[in-house]
C-alpha cells in the first residue's frame, strides 16, 4: 500500500470516528433506567459523575433506585455503580440532578417517596471524592411542606459558585407532584451549611408575574450567574399579567429573600404532541453575568422543533425563537428532549432527541437518533447538526411513559460529554458519548 493510500485510508477512518462517535452502555441494566444527569469536576476535568433511576427488584418489590457512576479518565472507563438509599418502606427514588461546587464538593438531588399513603421528600447527599461514595443524605424537602399540594416533584439543584457573598448557596426548585390538579405554583428552598438545613418553602412566582390557574405542572429551570444571582425560568398564563401564554425569568442577588422578574417570550401556544419530552431549560455563562441561554421545544413552525432564546443583557431582553435542528421546516419530524451547556469559553452546546430519520411522523412508531449543535456567538446561530447516536433506534412504546424526560450534557474544552436513554438492545438503558467539536466548529 503506497504512502498515498494509507494516507487517504486513515483520513477516511477518521471522518468516519468523528461521524460514529463511540456510545458506551454505563447502566448495563437489565429493567429499565432513565434520566440520567452528568456532572464534571471544576477542578479536575477528568473526572466524570453521572447518574440516572433504575428499576430494580429486591425483597420482593420492584423499586426504582438512584445509581451513580463515576470517571477519571474523561469517561473511557468507569467506576462501580453506587446506590442511594431509601428513606421509608416501599419508596422509589426518582428525578436526579447533581452540582459541583468551584472547589470540587460535589452534591446530588433525589425524590424519595410513595404514594398512597404519600409521604417522603426530596433528600441531598454529599461526595467529596468525585463521585466514588456519598454521605447520608439529609432531607431537604418534605411532601407535607405544602399541605395538599405535595411540592417534591422535579427537583432540580444548582449550586452558586460566584465570588459574592452567595457563593457556595444551593438552591432546588420543586413543583406539585403530577397527580395534584391545578391552580400550582413552583417552589424553592436554599441552604447555607452544604445542604444540612434549608430555609423554609416559598415560591418561585411572584407580584405581578404569577402562574395562574391553568398551568398543572409549573416547572421551574434554575441556574446562577457569576455575579451570585438565582435565576429561574417557568410557564404562566394569567390573562390580566399578559394576555399571552408566557415564560418568565426570576432573579434574586440575595438568595431568593427578593425577586425581579421580567418576561423571557410570550405567545399563542403552539400544539405539542404530549407524549413528546417538552422539559426546557436555562443554562448561565459561567464567566459573564450578562448572557443566559433558554431552550425548549417548540411547534410554532407546525412540528416539535428545539428553539434557543438568548440574552445578552443579564435577562432583561431575549432574543428567540432561534431554530436550532436543521432538517426540512415543518417535515412532521419531532425533536424533544433538549439540553445545554456552556463550556468555560462561552461556546454553547445544545443536544437532544432526533426523528429525522424515522420513516414514520410524529412521536408514535417513529425511530430516533440524538444530535448536537454548537453555537459561538450566545445562541444567535447555530452549526449544521451532528449525531450523538452511533445507531438509529426503533420506537419502543417505553418511550410514552415516565421516567424518560431528560438527557443530560456537559461542555468542556473541545470535548463535549453526553448521557441518555434509548431502547437499542429491547430495554431503557444510560448511554454515554464523548464528541470532539473541533469537527463541528464554525469558521
Amino acid at each position: 500500500m503506497t504512502k498515498k493510500l494509507i494516507l487517504i485510508v486513515c483520513l477516511l477512518s477518521t471522518q468516519f470516528a468523528k461521524a460514529q462517535p463511540a456510545n458506551i452502555d454505563i447502566s448495563n441494566g437489565l429493567l429499565f433506567n432513565g434520566e440520567p444527569f452528568i456532572a464534571i469536576n471544576p477542578v479536575n476535568n477528568q473526572n466524570l459523575v453521572a447518574a440516572w433511576m433504575s428499576l430494580n427488584f429486591s425483597g420482593g418489590l420492584f423499586q426504582i433506585t438512584i445509581k451513580t457512576r463515576a470517571s477519571f479518565d474523561s469517561g473511557n472507563t468507569w467506576n462501580a455503580q453506587q446506590l442511594l438509599p431509601h428513606f421509608g418502606a416501599a419508596y422509589g427514588s426518582a428525578d436526579v440532578s447533581m452540582a459541583y461546587d468551584k472547589t470540587g464538593l460535589l452534591y446530588i438531588c433525589y425524590i424519595d417517596y410513595r404514594q398512597q399513603p404519600d409521604s417522603g421528600g426530596i433528600y441531598v447527599a454529599r461526595s467529596i471524592n468525585g463521585g466514588l461514595s456519598w454521605d447520608t443524605p439529609s432531607k431537604a424537602f418534605d411532601m407535607y411542606d405544602v399541605a395538599n399540594k405535595r411540592p417534591i416533584d422535579r427537583p432540580w439543584l444548582v449550586v452558586d459558585n460566584s465570588s459574592t457573598l452567595n457563593s457556595g448557596t444551593l438552591y432546588i426548585t420543586t413543583k406539585p407532584a403530577p397527580w395534584i390538579a391545578p391552580p400550582n405554583r413552583n417552589y424553592f428552598k436554599t441552604s447555607s451549611d452544604s445542604g444540612h438545613t434549608w430555609t423554609p418553602i416559598a415560591n418561585v412566582d411572584g407580584g405581578n408575574f404569577l402562574i395562574g390557574n391553568f398551568v398543572a405542572a409549573p416547572m421551574a429551570t434554575p441556574a446562577t450567574t457569576v455575579n451570585g444571582k438565582f435565576c429561574a425560568v417557568y410557564p404562566s398564563y394569567v390573562a390580566t399579567q399578559n394576555p399571552l401564554p408566557a415564560l418568565y425569568l426570576a432573579q434574586s442577588n440575595d438568595k431568593g429573600q427578593t425577586f425581579n422578574y421580567t418576561t423571557l417570550f410570550a405567545s399563542a401556544n403552539a400544539t405539542l404532541d404530549t407524549n413528546c419530552k417538552n422539559g426546557y431549560l436555562l443554562i448561565a455563562h459561567p464567566a459573564d453575568s450578562t448572557k443566559m441561554l433558554f431552550v425548549t421545544p417548540d411547534a410554532h413552525n407546525g412540528d416539535a422543533d428545539i428553539s434557543a432564546f438568548n440574552t445578552i443583557d443579564g435577562g432583561q431582553t431575549w432574543t428567540g425563537p432561534v431554530r436550532v435542528n436543521d432538517d426540512a421546516i415543518n417535515n412532521g419530524k419531532t425533536q424533544d428532549m433538549v439540553w445545554a451547556s456552556y463550556n468555560e469559553n462561552g461556546d454553547i452546546a445544545v443536544t437532544w432527541r432526533d426523528r429525522r430519520n424515522a420513516p414514520a411522523n410524529g412521536f408514535w412508531n417513529a425511530g430516533y437518533d440524538f444530535y448536537y449543535a454548537l453555537s459561538y456567538d450566545n445562541g444567535q446561530t447555530f452549526s449544521a447538526n451532528q449525531k450523538l447516536s452511533n445507531q438509529f433506534i426503533d420506537f419502543d412504546s417505553v418511550l410514552t411513559q415516565n421516567g424518560n424526560d431528560f438527557m443530560s450534557c456537559v461542555f468542556r474544552g473541545d470535548t463535549l460529554y453526553t448521557v441518555w436513554g434509548d431502547t437499542r438492545n429491547g430495554k431503557m438503558n444510560i448511554y454515554f458519548s464523548k464528541t470532539d467539536r473541533k469537527s463541528t466548529r464554525l469558521n
